[in-house]
């Protein structure tokens, strides 16, 4: 049975069934026409029998409508509808709003510490997937680190033609063992490193260790790539430095950036073979007046060719001689169309 201080259902609804609104209403109205009456004597006076009027007398209590006066507990006073609201409601009303205020205070700190939670995320996951090593010597145990931990393949892209003598020979050692441990390597080279000695006898090295190397003409970037998981590339800001890409995505866009310019390079020869150097030559010439006709000035083309500004002269002459260009200005008008200068170079370099 429900006490006075249960704290239970409030519609009407107790544990053994439904209780008349009609009845609580009549035992009420009985109770509230007096200053006071005895449970028994309201029980008498409810048109139903002694359980229901029994159990409606406790939702009354439980109400707060009615209360036993202090000594008598079979005695039972009313007592007003709003003074009961407030004893019965007002503590559950405060409960309530001290949840919904330490609700709103949550949500409020939540909502602060969000933003600060997804920087910090963002910023550790952009650091595992890039991080910059701003010095030489960082990137010098990164690459020991790397090609130690290299299994299948390792893709390296060198522009800018010959390579510092330094550089060569710190890098001979490390990569020949990793050959011999079966991983492949595939090397590109531009254009001018063919006719620097120290390159070209590092190369050779390689090659006798079963790396392949080629040539391309136009300039690419600065590039290792290790089992297409993991790449350096050249930092702009910083030539002593690099940055370490882990990020699957740029990875594979690095690799298939390499494979489109190894498709199209030329072999490294061994040594200076008349055929291959002619060949590269003529693939020199070629890149040159496609730049010309793009629009770039010297200093751009040679930047792009890894060549010096001389070289790039001494072809230009070449190109001009070829193409029957008195001077730069003709050149350029005679280059306004592109299939039609091809094909006169085309003639005389193969009469």
């Amino acid at each position: 049975m429900l006490t006075t201080g249960d704290a239970g259902p409030m519609l009407g609804l107790d544990r053994d069934g439904v209780i008349s609104g009609h009845l609580l209403a009549a035992l009420y109205a009985q109770a509230a026409a007096r200053e006071s009456i005895t449970r028994h004597e309201l029980i008498r006076l409810a048109d139903a029998s002694c359980d229901e009027a029994g159990r409606a007398i406790d939702k009354l209590l439980q109400l707060r409508v009615l209360r036993p006066l202090p000594g008598e507990p079979q005695r039972l006073a009313p007592v007003a509808p709003a003074t009961a609201q407030a004893q019965l409601l007002m503590p559950k009303i405060r409960e309530l709003r001290d949840h919904q205020s330490m609700i709103n205070e949550a949500s409020a700190l939540l909502a602060c510490l969000l933003p600060v939670y997804e920087r910090s995320v963002m910023t550790s996951t952009r650091e595992q997937l890039l991080h910059r090593l701003e010095d030489v010597e960082a990137v010098r145990s990164t690459l020991l680190e790397l090609s130690a931990r290299a299994t299948d393949e390792i893709l390296t892209s060198q522009p800018g033609g010959p390579r510092p003598e330094g550089v060569l020979k710190e890098s001979t050692e490390r990569t020949v063992q990793v050959l011999d441990r079966g991983v492949r390597m595939r090397t590109l080279y531009q254009y001018t490193a063919q006719f620097h000695q120290p390159t070209v006898d590092h190369a050779s090295l390689l090659m006798e260790h079963g790396a392949e190397v080629r040539l391309v003409t136009d300039a690419f970037m600065r590039l290792i790539v290790f089992d297409r998981e993991v790449a350096l590339i050249e930092l702009l800001d910083n030539p002593d430095g690099a940055l370490l890409v882990r990020d699957a995505n740029v990875v594979d866009f690095l690799a298939r950036a390499f494979e489109r310019s190894w498709d199209r390079a030329l072999p490294f020869a061994h040594a200076h073979e008349r055929d291959q150097v002619l060949r590269s030559s003529e693939e020199m010439k070629t890149a040159i007046i496609e730049l010309l006709i793009e629009g770039y000035d010297d200093k751009v083309v040679a930047k792009r060719l890894g060549i010096s500004l001389r070289t790039l002269q001494r072809h230009l002459a070449e190109v001009l001689r070829r193409i029957g260009a008195s001077n730069r200005l003709h050149a350029g008008y005679l280059l306004r169309d592109l299939d039609i200068v091809h094909e006169k170079y085309a003639r005389q370099h193969n009469p």
